[in-house]
């Protein structure tokens, strides 16, 4: 009996054990809080993570103001109208001096010529894509802007240095062409084109002012600065991070990728609506497509940018990789006239393109697009494929763009990571 007795004083009282149980449950949520913090894998910390402030997703992470429903900036005189009404915007970003040397490059010696439209600054919102509105009421199949020729940048008028250089890649595709013409008329030399020095230097100021681009071309996509493979991990930037061999090096900590990649891929899924493994494919494919063009066209940037530390070499291929992002998300496909060198005979054949206003084309919603694209002798005209009323944004069908080879993503996926383009396109 005494034994008894000493075992049930010895026993843990009630108030001891539920004070032990609510103390270990609040260490098991404490130490799952700092893990889910530190890796950004659950849902919520996910989102919070990889949403940027630059990119808007989230409307309240701006302030907001009221101004004019554009600040035009239009080769037309006759703005007064227009320029009293008022809507409430959110304040436009660094992409304001894409707008300003596309005025000044373009629109202002006349050499695009758009008398109905109407351009602004795209918004943080708008990722890029947008602020083209019509400036009066545009008639169905009537001319919205001509563009000449020598503006434009196109795989079938690729210069010599640029079509030499696509010859020593490892593998041969669309985006590398493109990529490689974009390159030359950003860095051009006497012999790449005999066009004016106008021109050039107009193409030029354009292509250099290209900022946006497909998803994580700017490295607040992936989250704040200091958060574990985030940003901060990327080797010059997510497309240029990762080797042809990350599944066997990373196979041992059960990463099928590079940690900074699969995190990203997560995130994207996430952001999409996606399949995380859709998602991550997707972005592989791209580290792929840059790998295979990265030697061959690194030769064409003879002044790499400075923003990232690194050597030259590094830095000349990320600004490749920086390059092919921006051209992803603005390329499309039309018909160009080129001269037949075997019989002397102009004939149309189908080429990739990079097209002044067209690029900076907001999506098209439900009723598709309102322009289309079409070659005249030394132009490119962009014409109303419908009536188009005063104010009304000028669009193009993105899911019409060209496709890396290989690429299966669709929908919000595609529309997020290839053009960059928000949530209300999708």
């Amino acid at each position: 009996e005494s034994t008894k007795l000493r075992n049930e004083n010895l026993r843990p009282s009630q108030v001891y054990i539920a004070i032990r149980k609510v103390y270990f449950s609040v260490f098991r949520v404490y130490k799952l809080t700092i893990f889910c913090w530190n890796m950004r894998l659950s849902a919520p910390f996910a989102l919070l993570a990889l949403i940027p402030l630059s990119a808007s997703f989230a409307p309240l992470s701006h302030s907001l103001r009221t101004t004019p429903a554009w600040t035009h900036i239009s080769s037309s005189s006759d703005l007064k109208s227009t320029s009293q009404s008022s809507v409430s915007v959110t304040e436009p970003d660094d992409n304001f001096s894409s707008a300003t040397a596309f005025e000044t490059t373009m629109l202002a010696d006349q050499r695009v010529v758009t008398p109905k439209l109407s351009f602004r600054p795209p918004f943080p919102e708008e990722r890029g894509k947008g602020g083209v509105h019509a400036l009066e009421s545009i008639a169905a199949l009537e001319v919205i802007a001509r563009i000449p020729r020598n503006m434009i940048i196109a795989t079938c008028d690729s210069p010599t240095r640029a079509v030499a250089a696509t010859a020593e890649a490892d593998c041969f595709s669309w985006a590398a062409d493109l990529c490689a013409a974009t390159l030359v008329a950003l860095s051009p030399d006497d012999n790449d084109s005999s066009s004016s020095d106008s021109s050039v230097l107009a193409k030029q100021t354009w292509v250099a002012n290209w900022k946006a681009g497909g998803w994580a071309t700017d490295g607040a996509d992936l989250g704040p600065a200091d958060v574990d493979w985030g940003p901060k991990c990327c080797t010059g930037s997510l497309l240029s991070t990762g080797s042809d061999n990350d599944k066997e090096v990373y196979a041992k900590f059960r990463f099928p990728c590079h940690p900074t990649v699969f995190r990203a891929g997560s995130g994207l899924a996430l952001l999409s609506g996606a399949e995380e493994q859709d998602a991550l494919d997707a972005l592989l494919l791209r580290g792929r497509a840059f790998r295979g063009m990265r030697s061959a066209l690194s030769p064409l940037v003879p002044n790499p940018s400075s923003e990232r530390k690194g050597s030259i070499n590094e830095r000349r291929a990320w600004d490749v990789a920086d390059t092919l992002s921006r051209v992803l998300s603005r390329a499309t496909t039309m018909n160009l006239t080129v001269n037949d060198d075997d019989d002397d005979d102009d004939k149309e054949v189908s080429t990739f393109a990079v097209v002044p206003v067209h690029e900076r084309l907001a999506h098209c919603d439900a009723r598709g697009e309102n322009s289309k694209l079409v070659s005249s002798g030394d132009e490119v005209l962009l014409v109303a494929t419908r009536d188009i009323e005063v104010g009304e944004d000028i669009t193009r069908d993105y899911t019409a763009a060209p496709k890396l080879d290989g690429d299966t993503s669709e929908g919000a996926l595609r529309l997020l990571l290839q053009f960059g383009l928000p949530p209300n396109a999708w």
